[in-house]
Order: C-alpha cells, then sequence, then structure tokens
C-alpha cells in the first residue's frame, strides 16, 4: 500500500510512519517517521523526491515495506539480510558486516547533499 517514501500509493496526500507501515522496534519506528517527514516536507515544498540509497538501513527498510511482490509480508526490524549483499564473498561476519557498513556511510556522503535546496 505504501511506497518507498511511506507515502499511501493511491492517495499521495496521506504518510505513514511507525509500526503500521510495517516496521518492527523503536529504531525502525523513528526511521520511517524521519523519511515520511522529510518526503511530506519536500512535497509541500515543491522539491524534488529522494530516496535514500538502498544499500543504507533506510532504504532497504523503506524497500521491503514498499515491495509488492512480498506474498507473506510481515513485520521486520532492520537487519542485514535486508541491505544488498556486497559484490566480493567475505567469510568472516564482523568484515563482512563492516564492508557493509562503509558501504552505506559512503552512500550516504553522496546522498546528503541532495537534501539540501537553493533556498536561502
Amino acid at each position: 500500500l505504501l511506497d518507498k517514501h511511506f507515502n499511501l500509493r493511491n492517495n499521495k496526500r496521506f504518510y505513514f510512519a511507525g509500526q503500521m507501515t510495517g516496521v518492527e522496534g523503536y529504531v525502525e519506528s523513528a526511521a520511517s517517521g524521519l523519511m515520511a517527514g522529510l518526503a511530506a516536507a519536500r512535497a509541500v515544498l515543491e522539491l524534488p523526491e529522494v530516496e535514500f540509497p538502498d544499500v543504507t538501513a533506510h532504504g532497504a527498510l523503506a524497500n521491503y515495506i514498499s515491495n509488492p511482490a512480498i506474498e507473506n509480508f510481515q513485520p521486520m526490524n532492520i537487519n542485514f539480510g535486508l541491505i544488498p549483499p556486497l559484490t566480493v564473498r567475505i567469510r568472516k561476519k564482523r568484515e563482512k558486516n563492516a564492508q557493509i557498513a562503509a558501504r552505506a556511510l559512503e552512500a550516504l556522503d553522496g546522498f546528503l547533499p541532495a537534501l539540501k535546496t537553493e533556498q536561502a
């Protein structure tokens, strides 16, 4: 029912956040509120939509809740299984997770400037 911006697909006036969106947990609920609020504010200001990169926790969670292909949808906490895998295989879990985190931080470095506006 929702898109990646936590916006109702069939009525763009409504945004949702928290557990009613299919996220589970306090941090995830706060993240959904951030994404919905950001999307709503950008819509009101007539700024282009932005999507958190898929390789970040926020982006992965938004992809999960908005994926219509999931047949047996279950509320979800963020976990490494929701984040797209690395292109190289790393056996040590700690090292693999560190590289996934580093990739997410790198993606955010490119994403955050997109949030700035030209308005002063």
